[in-house]
């Protein structure tokens, strides 16, 4: 089920909390079904309503894994679209709403079609092309707790690299050259100790040497 609007305001003034409809609204609001629009995240809502708190309860509840190795994975025109939906604006899509399971691996675009079904996009606006017989949708995130979600993975994607890779690419947006070369030279000094000798310890496993 869903909770409507009306629902979520009887609620919050239940709890004695109406004052934040306009927060609970940015963070939960935003589901379709059907031709039923204004639907709230029950979960999340509940778990609000629980501690007072505006968290991605529904993102909390799985890896979301299909979700983000599709967008890792994807072109770079996929990974650009994606940066301009976390930044709040919207894109323009053709979808096939038939989409199946099959396909997510071999037409690129069906990952819209799989965020959108999921919840988490929603359409703005949807235009049929008589001349082509095809569906234009304009979509965005679904609303702020879809964002912090994402956001999220995206942080996690990046911590999962070497920490002198961070240092690095800090140096090299700031301009400090001198930051690059130390990153530079400890990859170059464990790389050659690895293809001239084979078996010679590398300076960054015995800095000693």
């Amino acid at each position: 089920f869903g909770f409507t609007e009306e629902e979520v305001r009887m609620a919050l003034e239940t709890y004695q909390t109406q004052e934040r409809m306009e927060e609970v609204r940015a963070w939960y609001d935003g589901f379709t079904f059907g031709n039923c629009r204004g639907i709230y995240n029950p979960w999340s809502i509940l778990n609000f309503l629980d501690t007072g708190k505006l968290r991605a309860y529904w993102a909390n509840t799985s890896p979301n894994s299909l979700a983000g190795k599709l967008i890792r994975e994807g072109s770079k025109e996929i990974k650009q679209d994606f940066e301009r939906l976390i930044q709040g604006q919207s894109i323009d899509a053709v979808l096939d709403e038939q989409i199946v399971y099959d396909q997510l691996s071999v037409k690129e675009s069906s990952i819209w079609s799989l965020l959108l079904a999921s919840g988490y996009l929603k359409a703005e606006q949807v235009m049929f092309d008589e001349r082509t017989g095809r569906t234009h949708y304009r979509l965005a995130l679904t609303n702020r707790e879809v964002q912090v979600m994402f956001g999220g993975m995206i942080h996690d994607w990046f911590a999962d690299y070497d920490s002198g890779y961070n240092d690095f690419i800090r140096a090299l947006l700031s301009g400090d050259v001198k930051g690059m070369n130390v990153y530079m030279n400890r990859v170059a000094l464990a790389t050659f100790s690895f293809f001239d000798s084979g078996k010679r310890p590398s300076a960054q496993s015995e800095p000693e040497r």
